[in-house]
Order: C-alpha cells, then structure tokens, then sequence
C-alpha cells in the first residue's frame, strides 16, 4: 500500500488559532493501475451509480485512491468505514460517523485528513504560473504585497485559501474578501489563515508539507 506519509498534528503552538491536535494525515502515491485500485475497493463501497458519473480513466483513478486513502485512516483509527457521502453544500462526509474529514487530489498524489469533532479543510499544489496569473482573484491588497510575485508563496496562498474554503463548506465565499492568510515565511511549517463571513470570525492554524514539488497544506 503507498502510503508514502502518515502524521498526527498536535495542538497548534500559536495561542491565538483554533487548536488543531488530533488531525491525522495520510498520503497516498498513485502507482497502481486503474483496475488494481478497484479491485480494492469492497464492492458494498463503490457503487455502480458513483463509478458511472466518473467518466475519465484518470479521474476514476483519483476517486478510488481518495477512498482507499480515507478507508485507511478510518481503519487505522478503528472508525467502520460505510463510505462518503455530500452533504447539500457538495462537502464530503463519512457515512454514518461524526468524524470530520477532507480530501485533495492531484494526477501523483491523494490525501485525507479525519478530526473526531473539528471542521477540517486541505489542498495540494505544484507551482505553476496559472496561479500568478489568477493572483489578483484570490488575494487582497496587503497579501498580493507580501507575496511579492513569489510563486511558491503565491502557491502557499491559493493552498491555503482553498483550504479554509472546504473547512468552510459553503458557496458564496469571495477569496480575497472573506479568507485571509497571515504573513509567512516560505519555510514556515505553520502558519494562520482566518475566516470571517456572516456570523463567523474564527482563525485556523495551516499546516505545510513539501511533497515531491507540491504544497500539502492542512486547516483546521
């Protein structure tokens, strides 16, 4: 099984975020083909209906891997893995459980994080001029500053706005209005995202992990 990274974050040290101890993290390296990742899956989990919305090879890999990724977390934490499910917003949950949870994909990796009580939100990206290009969009005015046009922040930035998005879990939230990403250095293991909209303000503690050329950054 390519479980390449398997970690627990422990309470956050900034005082001032939400503590975050106790999200366990898996990630898998794809490097089985489309029919050995099927035929690990228990047929009772994937169904017919799910597999037939799926229409491109690639992306029925990706959804097979974030599955078995979720069931291995699940099995690990002694949680009877029923599958997922969305909810009315499109955001993920298991199946009969109350633990929290959250997937990112991309066509090399697939990871998922579970918490037994906290929102939870991650995403995973390589560097690419598309997110300088797409910069203005996502960032505010203090935060285009800080970036510098540095395209590993900038990457660090879109991660970690994407992150607090699916913690979030609903639509109409504005990038650079509503999500908001403290200062950092590029090297910073931790850093803090805040989301204020509607009735919340709350701030988050964001984790990072290099990984073969992509940013993995955990929320919660």
């Amino acid at each position: 099984m390519p479980i390449i990274l398997q970690k627990k974050y422990e309470r956050a040290t900034n005082p001032w975020a939400t503590y975050s101890d106790g999200i366990h993290l898996a990630v898998w390296q794809i490097t089985e083909t489309h029919d050995e990742l099927q035929a690990m899956l228990p047929s009772e989990i994937l169904t017919d209906a799910e597999l037939a919305s799926i229409k491109h090879p690639q992306k029925q890999i990706e959804f097979f891997c974030s599955r078995l990724t979720i069931k291995f977390l699940a099995d690990f934490l002694g949680i009877k893995y029923l599958g997922i499910k969305k909810d009315e917003h499109g955001k993920p949950y298991l199946v009969g459980s109350t633990w929290q949870m959250s997937l990112t994909h991309t066509s090399n990796f697939v990871a998922a994080i579970m918490h037994p009580t906290k929102a939870l939100g991650m995403d995973m990206e390589k560097p690419s001029e598309k997110i300088r290009k797409i910069a203005h969009k996502f960032l505010s005015e203090s935060e285009m500053t800080a970036a510098n046009n540095d395209l590993e922040k900038l990457c660090i930035y879109w991660s970690a706005k994407e992150a607090l998005y699916k913690l979030y879990g609903k639509r109409k939230v504005i990038f650079h209005e509503h999500l908001h990403v403290f200062p950092f250095q590029k090297d910073d293991s931790e850093i803090i995202g805040r989301l204020k909209i509607n009735e919340i303000d709350e701030q988050y503690t964001i984790f990072i992990e290099n990984i073969a050329g992509y940013v993995l950054v955990v929320a919660g």
